[in-house]
């Protein structure tokens, strides 16, 4: 073969193999950043707040059960030792409509507007319960609303139960481990990341415990 026209192929082979391999590197690159934008969609559009929402809807119960009726942790509000009074009631609805049903609605909302940014496949069972137990407490609410102080425990409760610590659990799995990964798609193993100064490092607010405990109604 004449060199001149081995040299040509040999030319053109190797563009040919530069091209397929920066062609292969883009996909991947495009992939890695596809990725990376929808994990920081989901840490900061969904899995993020619920989690802060989570926090904040069992910091607000363990204050409200510390101040009413503290007869014991994981013991119920409204079990009849001692005794309820219908100031009891008046407090439990005034906690109710103005602390916890509007934290739990707006965990709710998180679910309706940003469905899309969800892991699984499927919607997960303690979800669909937090949207099951929001829809229950609106006839109890317009209830409340006659102004008639009614002991019964049936008449002051959703009919599907907070899904405190199955939510909790959720969101703090699924925001640790979309952190993860985040992490090691941005290189955070150490590579090209600058490490915080000591002081910086130990001002740095942390969260109380892994999975907080559950409400008891």
């Amino acid at each position: 073969m004449d060199p001149t026209v081995a040299a040509a192929l040999v030319g053109v082979g190797a563009a040919l193999f530069g091209y397929f391999v920066k062609y292969a590197t883009d996909i991947r690159l495009a992939q890695r950043n596809d990725r990376l934008e929808r994990i920081n969609r989901q840490l900061s559009e969904f899995y993020g707040p619920l989690l802060a929402l989570t926090r904040a809807s069992d910091e607000s119960w363990q204050a409200f059960r510390k101040r009413y009726r503290s007869n014991g942790a994981g013991v119920s509000y409204w079990k009849n030792d001692p005794p309820l009074t219908s100031e009891d009631v008046v407090v439990w609805r005034l906690w109710m409509g103005s602390v916890f049903v509007p934290v739990h609605r707006q965990m709710m909302e998180l679910v309706l507007d940003h469905a899309d940014l969800i892991e699984e496949p499927d919607m997960p069972p303690c979800l669909l319960a937090l949207c099951a137990h929001i829809a229950g407490y609106q006839a109890v609410l317009k209830q409340w609303e006659r102004g008639e102080v009614s002991m019964a425990r049936e008449d002051n409760i959703s009919v599907v139960n907070f899904p405190g610590d199955e939510l909790a659990a959720y969101a703090a799995t699924a925001f640790t481990r979309l952190k993860a990964q985040q992490a090691e798609l941005l290189g955070g193993n150490g590579a090209g990341r600058r490490t915080a100064p000591r002081s910086s490092r130990e001002k740095q607010p942390r969260w109380k415990g892994t999975v907080p405990p559950a409400p008891s109604a």
